[in-house]
């Protein structure tokens, strides 16, 4: 019985090893290989349980998911929860954890990954207290993704966004935040324009298209939102004195978050200008 079970999770890894090999995919650092070996070792209890669905889903969520985080951070997330009892629920909890790890790009579908696992699965993952209502907690963070239990709530940079190339960051030129693009918030730097994805877990910036021919036009450009002067708050609450290039709402809630860009920083700063109405 003892050798069925060993063959039953490893002949999982054996193929999924022999596929990576064949594709060029089995060397150094790359994402998948590390799953194999450091990620799989982590999530024992979900392996033993579901073997194919879990060494398939761990080694493919690894081609995104190792681009961005550690991949033994992702699964010491997956691992906090307990395994599924129903296999269909494997992909979805790796979802979650992979949004919990800052990509954000991923944050609606998780959350509605997470809305259909079993509570006592969504909790952990969300690394929420076992008296805390998941539903509760997903409703909230849907209205302002700059909530979570826990969280501070008090006025202040809440997060940090880009960044200069040779340090990590997308760009070598100075960004401005302006409105638009698929999220709401854009930033324009390097002749091109960037889309700014982020919640409270994590963010992400995304060029959007060919470099811009021209500078910033008038009020009636549709392809590059006009310079103006922006409605900085009359207190911004921020660590720094600077100019502020640029200041933009929230697109889809709360009205007291802002994207905020200055004359001498790389990087754009998400500042909530208000007290939350309230308590986390």
């Amino acid at each position: 019985m003892a050798a069925t079970g060993d063959a039953r999770r490893t002949l999982p890894v054996v193929r999924v090893t022999l596929d990576l090999v064949a594709r060029g995919r089995w060397a150094g650092d790359h994402p998948q290989r590390a799953a194999v070996l450091r990620a799989l070792p982590l999530l024992r209890g979900w392996w033993d349980a579901h073997p194919d669905a879990v060494v398939d889903a761990c080694v493919a969520a690894a081609a995104v998911v190792g681009r961005r985080v550690p991949v033994e951070r992702w699964a010491g997330l997956v691992a906090a929860a307990p395994a599924p009892a129903d296999p269909v629920h494997v992909r979805g909890a790796m979802l979650v954890a992979a949004w919990r790890c800052g990509l954000v790009r991923y944050r609606d579908a998780a959350l509605d990954a997470a809305a259909h696992l079993p509570a006592e699965l969504a909790g952990p993952l969300l690394a929420l207290p076992g008296d805390v209502d998941v539903a509760t907690v997903l409703e909230r963070h849907r209205a302002d993704r700059w909530w979570w239990p826990g969280a501070a709530t008090d006025p202040g940079v809440v997060a940090r966004v880009g960044g200069f190339l040779p340090l990590g960051g997308p760009w070598v030129g100075l960004p401005r935040a302006v409105p638009g693009g698929p999220s709401g918030w854009l930033a324009l730097a390097d002749g091109r324009r960037w889309a700014v994805v982020a919640d409270v877990h994590g963010s992400a910036v995304v060029a959007l298209d060919a470099e811009l021919t021209t500078e910033p036009g008038p009020a009636g450009d549709a392809t590059v939102p006009a310079r103006r002067e922006p409605p900085v708050p009359a207190a911004l609450p921020v660590p720094w004195s600077d100019t502020v290039t640029g200041v933009v709402p929230a697109p889809a809630g709360p009205a007291d978050v802002v994207l905020v860009s200055r004359a001498h920083s790389y990087a754009l700063d998400v500042v909530r200008t208000a007290p939350q109405g309230r308590a986390a």
